[in-house]
């Protein structure tokens, strides 16, 4: 791969390397007859946009079959199966989508903010089951999809290039569409950053097509929040190819931009329908008061909220936050209690160096003050189970959206009883925040199980060790259904060390989206 040596030259406002606006979108049209009078994203169906993503996940999944030294299998998450490059452990919660989400107000991705953190691997098959899954391949007389190998090839040149490339993406969109820079927050940095990690979720990405067209849809509907028109997905499409084509240069091929056109058209198609239905029913977003602050010391504060009007949500889902004191910028934060009669929310925040949002919320803000609220997201809910008996694992700030689904759980024990095992784990004994309420749930319920764990505190009387090998080590029966949530290192853990004891990883659900972040994704920043 021939890294970048020279940064290529913008294109003036006046001219252009790539066809004038609308091109992109155009490329997947199907205009026949009166059809022409509709929006692009109307003629194209959620069956077509479905073939596309398909496409793109087969073909990836081809090259890693194709590959001997393929790593990184996938991770089926109940809400995601991602593969990608292994990275730093961080705290994690909100998938990253596909690139189109990167150019939307406060950083794309609004629950993606900051440095990305790669998804998780899982394990890597064994030598004998990679091999044998090649031959099989082979022997089926398959082979890698050329377009989608270029589409893999070319986002490795521009992630070579690293802030170069990611510059020349906003300095393109700006030069041609300035009024959309005033949506973004004063400093950029955390924005191009983001940038890379949606283009890594679309290339690497291994979802279910029924998956990430849901979780695209939800994306569409949580995106009208920032005032996206129709026609920014479209100035982010073509700034997309634009940056695809000057740092890729003779890899990016007529194949490879077909590739990425209808890829990306595919995903744009499904956002936009999706806001545009959503719009009839739904406010895009909620203003709501601050009711109480409750600090529990170590940085933390839970944080009582009353939306203005109710906020529909399932417990394991969490939304996205803006502050006045820091307008543009959102955060994500889980949901911490199920829904509740009086229309009350609460959030676990926990103040993190340089966090913006998580330290106005925990140390500058007062009953009475008010916030803006996104609308409800995530897939890790309990829909998943049917039936089954939970193994819940919750580390740090983690806790939220696993009590979240605890309180559910004992709230319908009396029509669905069931067992849970819940593993609540922290560094020492006085950062276990909220373990005298969840003692008090565990009273109520004897359904409920409660094992703290911590793993810096010889002192401690209860469990010691890492929380999600204890969980591990301690499984019920594999047949529970689990639900994972806390620090990315811990999810990670999580993942391999159960599946390892025989539990199916289809039964293993996290929030990928905030995964997918850095290390402060966990309880926001």
């Amino acid at each position: 791969m021939t890294p970048v040596t020279r940064r290529p030259e913008i294109p003036s406002a006046g001219t252009s390397d790539v066809p004038p606006s609308g091109t992109v979108a155009a490329s997947a049209l199907e205009q026949a007859g009166e059809r022409r009078a509709l929006p692009w994203w109307r003629l194209r169906t959620w069956r077509k946009d479905l073939d596309a993503l398909t496409r793109l996940r087969d073909g990836l999944r081809d090259l890693d079959l194709e590959s001997p030294t393929a790593t990184g299998s996938a991770v089926t998450t109940g809400s995601a199966v991602t593969t990608a490059p292994d990275a730093s452990a961080s705290p994690g919660s909100v998938p990253m989508s596909p690139a189109l989400a990167s150019a939307v107000p406060s950083g794309g991705l609004s629950h993606l903010p900051g440095p990305p953190e790669p998804a998780e691997h899982g394990q890597a098959p064994e030598p004998g089951e990679a091999a044998a899954a090649r031959r099989a391949v082979a022997a089926a007389g398959l082979h890698p999809d050329p377009a989608i190998a270029a589409v893999r090839d070319t986002f490795a040149h521009v992630a070579n290039a690293g802030d170069e490339a990611v510059g020349y993406f906003y300095a393109w969109l700006f030069l041609r569409r300035p009024e959309l820079r005033e949506l973004f927050p004063p400093a950029m940095n955390e924005q191009r950053d983001r940038l890379f990690a949606a283009l890594s979720r679309i290339v690497e990405s291994l979802s279910t097509p029924d998956e990430m067209a849901s979780y695209l849809s939800q994306l569409g509907r949580d995106h009208r929040k920032y005032g996206v028109d129709p026609g920014m997905y479209e100035a982010v499409g073509e700034a997309l190819i634009a940056t695809l084509r000057a740092f890729a240069e003779s890899a990016f091929t007529p194949a490879a931009e077909e590739a990425w056109t209808q890829t990306y058209a595919a995903a744009a198609a499904l956002m936009i329908r999706a806001a545009e239905d959503d719009a009839a029913i739904a406010p895009p977003s909620w203003t709501a008061e601050v009711v109480q602050v409750d600090n529990r010391g170590r940085d933390i504060a839970m944080v009582t909220l009353a939306p203005d009007r109710v906020l529909p949500y399932q417990p394991g889902q969490h939304l996205t936050l803006q502050t006045p004191r820091w307008p543009h910028v959102w955060r994500p934060y889980s949901i911490a209690c199920h829904p509740r009669d009086d229309g009350l929310i609460t959030l676990h925040v926990k103040a993190v160096p340089g966090g913006w949002v998580s330290n106005a919320l925990v140390h500058y803000t007062e009953p009475g003050d008010e916030v803006i609220l996104g609308p409800a997201l995530g897939t890790m809910t309990l829909a998943h189970a049917q039936g089954r008996d939970l193994l819940c694992i919750a580390g740090g700030t983690g806790l939220a959206p696993i009590k979240a689904i605890v309180e559910q759980v004992v709230r319908d024990s009396s029509a669905r009883p069931r067992q849970t095992f819940l593993f609540y784990g922290a560094r020492k004994r006085d950062e276990l925040y909220d373990i005298r309420d969840l003692w008090r749930l565990s009273d109520a319920y004897h359904g409920l199980q409660l094992t703290p764990v911590t793993s810096e505190d010889p002192a401690f009387s209860g469990m010691q060790g890492n929380v999600s090998r204890v969980a591990a080590r301690y499984l019920p029966h594999p047949d529970c259904e689990a639900y994972v949530a806390g620090p990315a290192a811990m999810v990670r853990e999580a993942i391999r060390v159960l599946t390892k004891a025989g539990m199916p990883r289809e039964r293993i659900h996290y929030d990928d989206a905030l995964l997918a972040s850095r290390s402060r994704r966990g309880s926001g920043t």
